[in-house]
């Protein structure tokens, strides 16, 4: 089998038809929007690769490498890529071998640009609180071309280009929340796919400067990278034909829990580096998790998931005053998240009431907002922070003490983005509190409990049932 590989795509030059239909079947995976992971009659499952221009994603090159040998099918490669840059020798990435939380000199963000260096692509599984900005902008020094780094919320984007310049002294351009300064030209920008999503689709003027943006990379640094399988940033990415250098970076690169974690290697290439949080624990980069689980029992008639949830979540008149009760002892400042906003309405007017001054920040306010109240919680002008999902990421509170989950749900991903919001450390900070609902009774709200439980267990962070007095 003879491949020809280019930055996005892979392309099968020449095949006999057993290899041609083993690679169709091996790039072929199940899709859990079928119920069972399984096609319907007449449908087939979802490939990633195309069999009307005989191509996949180049990010499963290495896995295509590695399994046709003991399938029986040889490979020969005609690598068109060319890297747009030698690496800088000479590049100052000292600050990256510091942490102001500790007073030895770390390691893992330094390891983390050379896998770059040396394997082009792929994933660094960093946790929360590992430096990721930090990396990607090392990135730039020691590989000095023109970058793109690509997030999913614009909370993410000054903030990242005001890191970017306070360690380089150079300007980062812009390309969302209503601001577009980026020309194409530049050293480094930071966009939103939604911004870059919206331009595409709107034709004309904006989809032609967006497309002429996304060919500008030379190297691109995707943000929390298991957002990728999203339709709208899978367009995106695939959009960057003259990205050499494709690099993504997440705490949870691999845990969706519906199978489409393979996009993310497609786009972007397998995990090249992984630092585990409790190495970094260890080091006294990150405050350790003391997560707290209490029980709590509870039935439902109703037949339908989102029946339970509203009633056994959102509105349960127990859960909630337990989660109240949670809350008035946790130590301060504390996070509390809920995913609807009639929940963090509730849960707002029930600490108020029991005496814990408290506030409910959620996704219609601005990001200045979102701010406001960030710096309210460290002031100590209130104690407690009800917070949605835009509180799951990219959200910096150092001195956070507690965190409390009142959102129940069975996904990894948002369980372990939970925590870490309160991973940063700090010299007087090593340790933090993380309580959770063991729900019990229902059989839906058992099996999600359960599945966090396994989350925070697939960390090594220690753990305990504990009711409370």
């Amino acid at each position: 089998m003879w491949l020809t590989v280019d930055n996005l795509f892979t392309e099968v030059a020449r095949s006999e038809v057993a290899e041609w239909s083993w690679l169709s079947r091996y790039l072929s995976f199940p899709d859990t929007r079928w119920r069972g992971g399984q096609p319907p009659e007449g449908k087939t499952p979802q490939s990633m690769f195309n069999i009307l221009t005989n191509t996949f994603p180049s990010g499963l090159l290495g896995l295509v490498r590695r399994q046709a040998p003991l399938e029986g099918h040889k490979i020969e490669l005609a690598d068109l890529r060319m890297e747009p840059c030698a690496p800088d020798s000479n590049a100052d990435l000292e600050w990256l071998r510091h942490h102001p939380a500790v007073d030895k000199p770390i390691t893992h963000q330094i390891g983390a640009v050379e896998a770059v260096v040396k394997h082009g692509s792929g994933i660094l599984w960093i946790p929360t609180g590992g430096g990721k900005t930090e990396v990607a902008i090392g990135l730039t020094r020691r590989l000095p071309c023109r970058w793109g780094f690509l997030v999913h919320r614009s909370g993410l984007l000054r903030q990242t280009a005001a890191r970017y310049t306070k360690r380089t002294d150079l300007p980062a351009t812009l390309a969302g929340d209503e601001v577009w300064t980026a020309t194409g030209n530049d050293r480094f920008t930071v966009a939103t796919f939604q911004t870059l999503d919206a331009a595409l689709k709107a034709g004309g003027q904006k989809a032609a400067r967006a497309i002429k943006l996304l060919a500008s990379f030379q190297g691109i640094v995707v943000d929390e990278a298991h957002t990728l399988p999203a339709d709208s940033f899978w367009r995106v990415i695939m959009a960057t034909k003259n990205a050499y250098f494709r690099v993504g970076m997440s705490g949870t690169p691999l845990a969706r829990g519906d199978r489409r974690s393979v996009l993310t290697i497609a786009a972007l290439g397998p995990v090249i580096y992984r630092v585990r949080a409790r190495t970094l624990i260890d080091l006294g980069i990150l405050a350790e998790p003391k997560i707290r689980l209490v029980p709590l029992v509870q039935l439902s008639t109703k037949k339908t998931w989102p029946g339970v949830y509203r009633e056994l979540i959102v509105r349960s008149p127990a859960r909630n005053k337990l989660i109240a009760r949670i809350v008035k002892q946790a130590p301060k400042p504390c996070l509390v998240f809920v995913n609807h906003t009639q929940h963090g309405q509730l849960m707002e007017k029930m600490l108020l009431k029991s005496g814990v001054p408290a506030e409910f920040c959620w996704g219609a306010d601005s990001t200045e907002e979102r701010q406001a109240a960030v710096e309210r919680l460290e002031r100590g002008d209130i104690e407690a922070t009800v917070c949605s999902v835009i509180f799951q990421e990219g959200v910096d509170i150092p001195s956070l003490r507690s965190i409390v989950i009142a959102s129940g749900g069975e996904s990894v991903i948002a369980a372990l983005q939970r925590v870490g919001r309160g991973t940063r450390a700090m010299r007087d900070k090593r340790t933090f509190e993380v309580y959770d609902v063991k729900d019990e009774g229902d059989k839906w709200l058992t099996k999600h409990a359960r599945a966090r439980f396994a989350a925070y267990a697939s960390e090594g962070y220690p753990t305990s049932i504990e009711a409370l007095p």
